[in-house]
């Protein structure tokens, strides 16, 4: 049958037609998602059959054809056309639809990412300080991971890193890294793999006493002043309650006072998250490499000024705890963390640390042959309350 009358759907429902010519003979398919579908002949004729339809119908030029719902329509050009075919809205939530659940795929495997492999690090570091010196260990890693990452990036075609993101990667770099990690690694010479990790685990109450010292210190607006809720009050004061026990528990009492330099380092590294959220980093992973290339050199610096030396060559083991800590440690999970803090809430992002002192203590002990008091244990479950608590909305 010829149709000559215009079979519209509503205004709002589809978007800008696309323009589609036939030669004669010439097929265009599409399958209908469910969403509306305007299709007009602009020019010539063409015959059009859409599964579960009884009749065929004949399009000439000036008349249109409406769609909904699922199914085959199948256009063939009676002679040289041309159509205009505009979509429905279906087609948009479907591909945003897809959009999110990639997003969300994303933001899952880059928790897993930190989950597992942030949790491993503690045991790799105290395999890597067996026949390596901790700043030499530390900037070893850095800048052999930012070198990695950077060559990759720009044989990619990213874009060099202007003088200025240069300059705010080195200010985060130097918090998270050189601070934040840096004194782990040196404190490791001297505390299990499962303490360490308990302590660092109390990042996110920190980030959640700087985001609210931050925001009333900001052109004194009250508005932009966040208070620190009743829950999160408590949730901080239990989470400092477990780090609080695992020094008194003894834990934390080591033959060397640079043990205690671990207590900076979550605090060092909660101001790095807070900071790079506002500088202006590179885009994506190059944020990373400048971060680990600029962390690196101080770190390769510090161990040049405070006289660090090989006794002997670095064991295998330790070699190959290096090369784990560079490639998983740094590059794959570091990304992971930026992706994170960039495209979730920070109580997301830093969610990771009431999961990593479980990995770290169940792995110093599988494998690393480490003992884990009944107060370690105790201490990482009221941490990791407290963070909870503090994470909630």
């Amino acid at each position: 049958m010829k149709l000559t009358s215009l079979v519209s759907e509503p205004p709002s429902r589809v978007r800008e037609p696309s323009r589609i010519e036939l030669g004669k003979g010439g097929l265009w398919t599409h399958r209908l998602q469910g969403g509306p579908l305007l299709l007009s002949c602009t020019a010539g004729a063409v015959w059009i059959t859409r599964e579960g339809e009884p009749e065929d119908v004949v399009l000439e030029a000036g008349s249109s054809y409406g769609g909904e719902g699922r199914g085959l329509l199948v256009v063939e050009a009676l002679e040289p056309a041309q159509i205009a075919v505009a979509r429905g809205e279906a087609e948009k939530t479907a591909r945003a639809a897809l959009a999110r659940a990639r997003d969300s795929w994303l933001v899952l495997l880059s928790l897993l990412t930190l989950y597992v492999i942030w949790g491993s690090t503690y045991l790799a570091v105290s395999v890597a300080l067996e026949t390596l010196p901790p700043f030499l260990l530390a900037g070893a890693r850095f800048t052999t991971a930012g070198a990695l990452l950077y060559g990759g990036l720009r044989l990619r075609g990213a874009p060099r890193p202007t003088p200025r993101q240069w300059g705010a990667a080195a200010r985060v770099g130097v918090l998270l890294l050189v601070f934040g990690n840096g004194l782990v690694v040196i404190a490791q010479q001297w505390v299990s793999s499962g303490v360490a990790a308990v302590v660092v685990s109390t990042m996110p109450l920190w980030l959640a006493l700087f985001t609210a010292a931050r925001g009333r210190g900001t052109g004194g607006a009250p508005a932009r002043a966040p208070e620190v809720s009743r829950r999160e009050w408590i949730g901080l004061l239990v989470g400092f309650a477990g780090a609080a026990l695992l020094h008194l528990g003894g834990d934390l009492h080591a033959a060397h006072a640079g043990a205690l330099l671990i207590l900076l380092a979550p605090v060092s590294w909660a101001l790095g998250s807070l900071y790079s959220r506002s500088l202006p980093l590179p885009e994506g992973p190059m944020a990373v490499a400048t971060e680990m290339l600029s962390a690196g050199a101080v770190m390769l610096g510090m161990s040049a000024l405070s006289g660090e030396h090989l006794a002997a060559a670095p064991s295998p083991r330790s070699l190959l705890a290096l090369a784990y800590l560079a490639v998983f440690g740094s590059i794959v999970a570091l990304s992971a963390y930026t992706y994170l803090l960039r495209n979730t809430r920070p109580a997301i992002a830093t969610s990771y640390a009431y999961v990593n002192p479980i990995v770290a203590i169940a792995l110093g002990v599988l494998l690393g042959g480490e003992r884990a008091s009944a107060t370690t244990w105790a201490a990482a479950a009221i941490v990791g309350a407290g963070v909870v608590i503090v994470s909630r909305r």
